[in-house]
């Protein structure tokens, strides 16, 4: 059973797009998502542009699902897709629950709240060291009137916070205390997957109500539950919801193994969703394909799907 891993935000960087392969379906794709964005995705490619929470989560969008398509042409198809955060309307268009305009349609409107919500000042922090209650008793121990959550469990020590600056850098003087062996922040300027979103949340979920009904092709992992999302209703509900609930990776990762996963690949930009997912379950194959050129990842999945495990 192969598992397609689409990252989230924080995996951007300058020229990931025009890294994609040179192909047809590739230019299609991005035609697409220019066209009904109404701007050149080329333009969201540099290191300046990739500052703003739009062109992150628009650009990484755009670099999923092309190489899904690319991917698709060449005969490898996703059996279950999960996606962390905004990789999750990625996996959505691979499942066929969205189109790839429905999806950039609905990422512009997610992206653009979120910028303008809180423009600045806010963000998120990982923790590594620290188990969920010890990262729930950080919290609660420095809020005070800043705001502060726990937004993402992404493994079994790893945990990401997001809240204000003043909060954040607070619990990163604390967390030690707590057993964390690092705290550092990440390239999002945004308080992702918290009470703080809703309002977008809302936005979403008004965008995904025009979208036709279809069942997915394939099993989509919602990461709000760790949950299989068996109808398209259900998945468009975990993308509206999840940007303002916590990111299960970790239980989601362990659903993944559960169902009988024989090999994860994770696609561009980036490598850490599926470092995640190999750490949990080293003896599940994993493959990146920012770690090889297209061509080589190709071979080597389609040689394990003749194979086995090499």
């Amino acid at each position: 059973m192969i598992v397609f891993l689409f990252p989230g935000q924080g995996s951007q960087r300058a020229g990931m797009i025009a890294a994609l392969p040179d192909e047809p379906v590739v230019r299609s794709t991005l035609d697409t998502i220019s066209d009904t964005i109404g701007q050149d995705v080329h333009d969201l490619d540099s290191a300046q542009a990739l500052t703003s929470t739009y062109a992150a989560q628009v650009g990484l969008f755009a670099v999923g699902v092309a190489t899904d398509r690319l991917l698709d042409q060449a005969g490898i198809r996703a059996d279950v897709v999960a996606g962390h955060s905004i990789g999750a309307f990625g996996a959505a268009v691979s499942s066929g629950v969205l189109t790839v305009s429905e999806g950039a349609r609905a990422v512009a409107v997610r992206a653009r709240r979120m910028q303008e919500l809180h423009p600045s000042g806010y963000g998120l922090m990982a923790v590594i060291g620290l188990t969920r209650r010890s990262a729930d008793d950080l919290v609660a121990a420095v809020r005070a009137e800043d705001a502060l959550f726990v937004a993402m469990e992404n493994s079994a020590d790893q945990i990401v916070l997001a809240g204000s600056d003043e909060a954040l850098a607070r619990a990163a003087t604390r967390a030690p205390g707590f057993g964390a062996r690092e705290a550092r922040r990440l390239d999002v300027a945004v308080p992702s997957h918290c009470a703080l979103m809703h309002p977008v949340s809302e936005a979403v979920a008004a965008v995904l109500g025009t979208v036709p009904d279809r069942r997915p092709r394939s099993r989509y992992i919602a990461a709000s539950t760790a949950r299989v999302a068996v109808s398209g209703a259900r998945v468009r509900a975990d993308l509206a919801a999840g940007v303002a609930e916590m990111v299960l990776w970790r239980d989601s990762t362990d659903l993944l193994a559960e169902l009988g996963t024989t090999l994860t690949l994770q696609l561009p930009p980036g490598h850490t969703t599926g470092a995640l997912f190999a750490a949990a379950h080293p003896d599940i194959p994993t493959v990146s394909l920012d770690d090889s050129t297209f061509d080589d990842a190709v071979l080597r999945v389609r040689r394990f799907r003749e194979r086995g495990p090499e």
